[in-house]
């Protein structure tokens, strides 16, 4: 709840600032047009023929959401203008001080997300051809990735590093990465991450942000 609360607070400074920097009109169309107050700075939130969502400004910047992507993440977000406005209000903040910078949100034929960007990044979320989660990221030509194998493991890999969380024919979770670690859960142990994490996936990635982030 409390996040919650944070996240409006947010929203409603953001539209504080940028009512003072400027102004956001509609048009006709529902579309979302944006010019500062000294008229050097516009940017504009239009839906295309697809139903897709596209952010342009006068910094040649440009980010798209397809329909699909707005689908799942945003349900409604055509039909909210208070959603719309808000998001509007985000891309101005992330994107006004920015120029050339283009990317694409996007949900493609395999039900996977596709997050991909003009400065070499790019994000793939989704199942693999076993219906298990799979996550790569790409920054600068180095991937990061967590998946399955065809047992079942989790393996992270990250350049040189390397993790996995898997569990033996005992019922015993353990994990081992590349920089020396590796220990074994008790089943209260276990028990109770699972409570807290819900997902051996969820358990798996707390552990990865604490030993290489």
């Amino acid at each position: 709840m409390r996040k919650i609360f944070l996240l409006m607070l947010l929203w409603c400074s953001l539209s504080e600032v940028f009512a003072q920097q400027g102004r956001v009109e509609t048009d006709i169309f529902g579309n979302l047009d944006y010019i500062s107050k000294d008229g050097k700075y516009t940017a504009t939130l239009e839906k295309n023929i697809f139903d897709d969502l596209t952010f342009t400004d006068s910094k040649n910047n440009e980010v798209v959401y397809e329909k699909k992507y707005l689908d799942r993440t945003y349900p409604g977000i055509r039909q909210n203008k208070k959603m719309k406005t808000d998001i509007f209000y985000e891309l101005l903040r992330q994107n006004r001080k920015s120029e050339g910078y283009r990317a694409k949100y996007q949900i493609d034929i395999f039900n996977k997300l596709i997050i991909e960007d003009n400065r070499g990044y790019k994000l793939e979320e989704g199942k693999d051809i076993f219906g298990h989660d799979s996550f790569e990221e790409e920054i600068n030509g180095e991937k990061i990735s967590v998946k399955r194998n065809i047992h079942g493991d989790l393996e992270f890999t990250s350049g040189k590093d390397k993790a996995s969380l898997k569990k033996d024919i005992f019922d015993k979770w353990s994990y081992e990465d590349s920089i020396g670690n590796r220990f074994q859960f008790g089943e209260r142990t276990w028990t109770r991450l699972l409570r807290k994490f819900r997902t051996d996936e969820n358990i798996f990635r707390i552990l990865i942000d604490q030993y290489f982030f």
